[in-house]
């Protein structure tokens, strides 16, 4: 049976874990230490960690994965493969496995290379994104693509929609994908280095709408930061309010945000101290 370590850190990744446990022998999991929660000091186990708890399998947490090298070298394994997981993987490491080190990434490659391809669809309206299996290489996101499932963009997808949608067309994919690769039923597609992109992660600094923006411009921010940190401004009253989603359409007592071309409308947004509101 094909053997494979997988590594991995949010919810983005369980899906698609579940269904390489399910159909194939996973020999190691590699995943995040455990980290602080937001409130408090009590130490959070990462989504992938509680998955590879449950199906009882070997788990390594390293701050560096280069510090397990020596541990992962005495494993027998086809392919290593990665899906979010937050660390940067030394060449010694890629070099391990049998056949491939892979990687799941959310963008249709060579577009949006980086830590927030989806919330960079988002942030430039694009209408169609996807996932791709590509192998890993010392460059990030610079391998060969080997496979590759579309799907559109919809009016109403926000960053959180679209990494669900994203792990579960990876999840459908996998476990066929690897199948292929077996039976070397694959095209490796070189990028063409002309049409990269980069999707580098957002920060806070950059989630305050802009009134000299168009309201399409603003809307897509809110999209994009909708999962974390939250798109936000200060109020009339000189307060944070956070907003979650916006429309061109009128809604009654919802609060405004004026822009350069007219007024988006906050069905879905938080005032600093106050509970979240949700308009419909």
């Amino acid at each position: 049976m094909t053997k494979i370590v997988l590594a991995g850190t949010p919810e983005f990744s369980v899906p698609i874990f579940k269904e390489i446990i399910k159909n194939f022998e996973v020999v190691a999991i590699v995943t995040q230490p455990d980290k602080p929660a937001k409130r408090g000091q009590n130490l959070q186990e990462s989504p992938v960690k509680k998955l590879a708890l449950k199906y009882n399998l070997k788990l390594f947490q390293p701050e560096k994965i280069s510090m397990i090298y020596e541990e992962l070298k005495e494993l027998d394994f086809d392919y290593m493969l990665t899906a979010a997981f937050g660390q940067y993987i030394p060449e010694n490491i890629l070099n391990l496995p049998k056949k491939f080190p892979l990687n799941i990434h959310g963008s249709l490659l060579p577009k949006y290379r980086g830590a927030a391809p989806i919330q960079h669809a988002l942030l430039n309206n694009e209408t169609e994104t996807g996932v791709q299996l590509i192998i890993m290489t010392k460059k990030m996101d610079a391998g060969d693509i080997l496979k590759e499932a579309k799907i559109k963009i919809e009016e109403s997808d926000i960053s959180l929609t679209l990494f669900e949608k994203l792990s579960n067309l990876a999840a459908e994919n996998i476990v066929s994908w690897i199948h292929d690769l077996d039976q070397n039923n694959y095209q490796r597609i070189i990028q063409d280095e002309s049409k990269v992109t980069l999707a580098s992660k957002l920060l806070k600094e950059d989630s305050f709408l802009d009134k000299t923006k168009t309201k399409k411009e603003n809307i897509a921010k809110i999209k994009a930061f909708a999962l974390n940190p939250g798109a936000r401004y200060i109020n009339e009253n000189n307060k944070l309010v956070k907003v979650y989603f916006a429309t061109e359409n009128k809604i009654k007592n919802a609060p405004v945000f004026t822009c350069v071309d007219g007024d988006i409308f906050l069905n879905d947004y938080q005032i600093e101290s106050k509970k979240r509101v949700t308009l419909k």
